[in-house]
């Protein structure tokens, strides 16, 4: 089960008081999180996604039973700077307990659940300053209560689920892709000659910049001169995802003409709006300085760092930040991939796809989009074998995902994204 996305238990454990050992700690529980429950609900419901079947108000009241079972088996536990001991009493004991009181007919997956429900109510407490323990004591804690990780596609699609047509609509039409699909179409018109050897003149690339009024990243403009395509990574990316989505038509190598798609695309429909996420999904995770082939590790990394955002826990700034201040130690590669990811970051703020300041979020409406090019898969092959060579990941990788605040499954997320490592 996923702890950063879901609280929702699939049994609701029996709160009524005196009914059973589980009853009979509900009241323990309540007198201890008395104060707690309501800013509890609260934070669940803007930063958790709780099955709305279930409801924030039941992932309090399993978690009032948890409470009073941990409490009495730990009676000296304080809750908002709980030990590893305790918690692991609350995992090996206290859930069982619970679980086996209830009599489901799933008791692992109610086992899990419950973890949840506590993990998220540690997060609470670390995200608004009532932990009074150590750091390293709540990170500790929230290791023994994760279960493995969901799959990033998983947790991308369960989120771009709750996106409505209107609210898709409304953000990748006015993105910044879409727009530059746009300009490109209109100034193709019928059809226009192109050197044989690429896939819009340096006359044709000058004219579509001066004719797109969205900021962009400098490119190497000198002078007024016009400008190869090669020179504009992130409009020769649109080109080329736009002649693969049959938006334009290059077949013949002098021509460039509109595609067979171009009728319609921009239209309310469904058959438009999956090109359109398509487009707009492989513009934000496709690395342009890598199209004709190479690694990246911006490409690689990014669909973790996209997902924890739909997720509701955005990276910040913080985790870059040290990993550069620390790069001499851990080699010059860390360096590289770490400014990588800063560069392309900054220039999906520019694009307007991720917000201009960490924690860096990503509009709601761009979500489908984002899920669906996670869903068609990003790249092929053993990327890490490329970057690494035959022997493996380098000494630095541990290092460089721990700076990056990930932990143990984040990193063995990012390993099976660049390789299955």
């Amino acid at each position: 089960m996923a702890r950063d996305d879901d609280t929702s238990p699939d049994t609701s454990p029996d709160t009524s008081p005196g009914t059973s050992p589980v009853g009979d700690s509900y009241a323990a529980g309540e007198a201890a999180l008395r104060g707690l429950r309501e800013p509890l609900r609260a934070w669940l419901e803007q930063n958790a996604l709780v099955d709305e079947e279930v409801g924030a108000d039941a992932v309090v009241e399993a978690l009032t039973v948890a409470v009073g079972g941990l409490l009495t088996a730990r009676p000296g536990a304080v809750l908002t700077r709980l030990g590893p001991e305790d918690v692991e009493v609350l995992v090996e004991r206290v859930v069982p307990a619970m679980v086996a009181d209830t009599g489901t007919p799933d008791p692992e997956d109610m086992e899990e659940d419950l973890q949840a429900v506590f993990y998220q109510f540690l997060r609470f407490l670390g995200d608004t300053g009532r932990w009074t323990g150590s750091e390293g004591d709540l990170e500790t804690d929230l290791t023994l209560l994760a279960g493995e990780p969901p799959e990033i596609d998983v947790v991308m699609a369960e989120a771009a689920a709750e996106v409505d047509e209107g609210e898709e609509d409304a953000a990748v039409l006015a993105s910044f892709p879409v727009l530059a699909a746009r300009a490109v179409l209109e100034h193709v018109g019928e059809g226009i000659d192109v050197p044989d050897d690429e896939e819009l003149s340096a006359d044709d690339v000058t004219a579509v910049l001066a004719s797109f009024e969205h900021r962009i990243p400098i490119t190497a403009d000198v002078e007024g001169e016009p400008q190869r395509l090669e020179d504009v990574p992130w409009l020769r990316q649109v080109v080329l995802t736009m002649l693969e989505l049959d938006l334009l038509d290059g077949e013949d190598d002098t021509l460039l003409a509109p595609g067979a798609e171009a009728d319609g695309w921009l239209e309310p429909v469904p058959e438009a709006r999956e090109l359109r996420r398509h487009l707009v999904g492989r513009f934000v995770l496709d690395d342009p300085a890598t199209l004709d082939g190479g690694f990246s590790v911006a490409e690689a990394v990014l669909p973790t760092i996209l997902a924890s955002a739909m997720a509701g826990t955005p990276f910040d700034e913080a985790a870059l930040g040290e990993l550069v201040e620390n790069a001499a130690a851990l080699g010059p590669a860390a360096g590289v991939a770490v400014d990588e990811l800063r560069e392309r970051m900054s220039d999906l703020a520019v694009f307007g796809i991720v917000s201009q300041d960490p924690p860096w979020t990503v509009a709601r409406g761009y979500w489908p989009a984002l899920a669906a090019a996670v869903a068609a898969g990003g790249g092929d092959g053993d990327v890490l074998g490329d970057l690494f060579g035959e022997e493996g990941e380098p000494h630095w990788f541990e290092s460089v995902m721990g700076q990056l605040g990930m932990g143990g499954e984040q990193v063995q997320q990012i390993r099976n994204i660049l390789g299955g490592r």
